[in-house]
């Protein structure tokens, strides 16, 4: 019976592992469309991960109720003690597919920070060249009449200008 309950929960992080290299491969493609400014394509991708992460929710749900049902605790230790009571086996197939699973979600949160960080950056531009525009460039720094640094560097509006 335990093998049963080794199997189906290997099958349920098999399908983890699947769900989560398909959504890495849209984060990647969403970094050259962030790099590229391609709006189109960054929102379609966003649609397309939706999907994904709801499935990845509901499998971690089925993999906590697998443990649960074997009176494990649905958390990494209640993983870890479920699959020391497996046979070797089955064990090391389970310890297989969780090291993949792993790697996979760890390279989906490292390259999504990524995609955030260049996010952030780009915000960071729209904003300074807002502020530009606008002629309250609160980034500018200069000398005052006196000598004196001052960041209160005070502008023309550009829209003032035109």
């Amino acid at each position: 019976m335990a093998t049963t309950t080794s199997k189906k929960l290997q099958s349920i992080l098999l399908a983890e592992q699947h769900v989560s290299a398909q959504l890495l491969e849209f984060i990647m493609a969403e970094r050259k469309a962030l790099i590229e400014s391609d709006a189109e394509f960054m929102k379609s991708m966003a649609e397309k991960k939706q999907p994904l992460v709801i499935q990845l929710e509901q499998l971690g749900r089925q993999r906590d109720g697998v443990l649960q049902a074997e009176g494990f605790t649905a958390d990494k230790e209640g993983l870890a003690a479920f699959i020391a009571n497996q046979i070797p086996q089955d064990s090391a197939a389970l310890n297989r597919v969780l090291e993949q699973l792993k790697g996979t979600a760890h390279k989906c949160r490292d390259n999504n920070q990524i995609n955030g960080g260049i996010v952030n950056v780009n915000r960071q531009h729209l904003q300074r060249a807002i502020s530009i525009f606008r002629g309250s460039d609160g980034s500018a720094t200069s000398y005052g009449p006196g000598g004196e640094y001052s960041s209160q560097v005070v502008r023309q509006p550009l829209l003032g200008r035109v």
